[in-house]
């Protein structure tokens, strides 16, 4: 078997000759492998994407919809505090209304007792009062009088 190994030839392949100009230039593609000239061989091929999107972390990911979900549930909880106040303010505008106007029933009912035709009807059916018919008359009544009264109460 050695001597089948040593009577083969060998396809040697040279090294590709680098002229420095060209290979930073771009000018002349390089192979990095030499061995990739020879038929048969395999080289992985550089499978560099360019536009390749970069992954997103899960805890990124997970973080990103913990934040949406807290400013959601925040969102809808001044939503909710917020109608509810609304309802608060229209109830309590309401029980305002109802009491200016009962308030203003009272005003007329206590303009109409207070009507001096309803009074006057009124003492003179129950209290029997009347109007007098004559004008009254003036009288002097003397000092002395006077102070014999007062004497006598006194006693």
């Amino acid at each position: 078997m050695a001597k089948n190994l040593q009577n083969t030839p060998i396809n040697v392949v040279d090294m590709p000759k680098f002229n420095d100009r060209q290979f930073y230039n771009n000018a002349v593609p390089a192979s990095l492998d030499p061995q990739a000239t020879i038929p048969g061989y395999a080289v992985r091929q550089n499978v560099r994407r360019i536009n390749a999107k970069k992954r997103s972390k899960t805890s990124n990911i997970v973080g990103t919809l913990f934040l949406v979900a807290t400013a959601a549930l925040l969102y809808v909880g001044n939503v909710i505090a917020v109608n509810t106040l609304a309802k608060e303010v229209n109830d309590l505008n309401m029980k305002h209304n109802q009491i200016i106007s009962t308030n203003e029933v009272i005003k007329a009912e206590i303009n109409r007792k207070a009507s001096l035709e309803r009074i006057s009807l009124m003492a003179q059916e129950k209290l029997g009062m009347m109007n007098p018919k004559e004008a009254p008359v003036w009288f002097e009544v003397d000092v002395e009088k006077e102070t014999a009264v007062k004497e006598k109460l006194n006693r």
